[in-house]
């Protein structure tokens, strides 16, 4: 079973397929100044010998990865797992020799510290659970003695749906919405994903 580490890792795999065609050319030697570099131009402050590289495509490749996982970095809770790390880079071709060189620098989570906000993620959603809670609606029937018509509007007013989220950091998130917002969030979820659709079909949003 893959781990919810490597499932973040390894989304959107159509991506890698260019850096995929470069990473068995990168050497072992080249791993740590290629991840400083990034990781400067990451932070604001680009060195200006980057312009100059003589292996540009390699550095590249190599800056795809560090801005891939230092911007998901901030979407787990727990470092990032060694292994799960590894197994990731070896998937996009590069060596073994070169895979353990990035998984050791990469699980250290200090590299990490001076990324900005903006370019970090929030936590992703593994999850849903919903349950409707029918305890205050019964409870306001009983003590108004409420007759057909009012318990109907009793139920509707007091019922609550709670949603239960489960996210790649760790952490559980409950909501509890009325019948009507919960109608509300239905709406918007399924106005953003008609949106969506239409922006998928145009022309401008397709790759070539």
């Amino acid at each position: 079973m893959i781990s919810q580490q490597l499932e973040l890792l390894s989304e959107s795999p159509s991506q890698w397929t260019p850096v995929a065609f470069v990473t068995p050319e990168i050497q072992k030697k080249e791993i740590k100044p290629f991840v400083l570099l990034a990781l400067k131009e990451l932070e604001g402050n680009p060195d200006s010998r980057t312009s100059s590289l003589q292996n540009a495509n390699k550095f590249a490749a190599v800056r795809s990865v560090v801005r891939h996982i230092a911007r998901l970095r901030s979407a787990t809770k727990e470092p990032w797992n060694g292994n799960d790390m590894q197994t990731f880079l070896e998937g996009l071709s590069f060596s073994p020799e070169c895979a353990a060189e990035l998984t050791t620098l990469l699980c250290t989570d200090k590299i990490y510290e001076n990324i900005p906000k903006h370019l970090r993620v929030k936590p992703g959603v593994i999850n849903m659970q919903w349950k409707i809670d029918l305890s205050l609606s019964q409870s306001n029937i009983q003590s108004e003695n409420a007759n057909q018509q009012r318990t109907k509007e009793i139920m509707y007013r007091d019922t609550q749906i709670i949603l239960v989220f489960n996210l790649t950091d760790g952490q559980t998130k409950t909501f509890r919405l009325s019948i009507s917002k919960f109608h509300e969030l239905r709406y918007i979820i399924a106005s953003a994903l008609k949106s969506m659709i239409i922006l998928e079909k145009r022309k401008c949003m397709r790759k070539d």
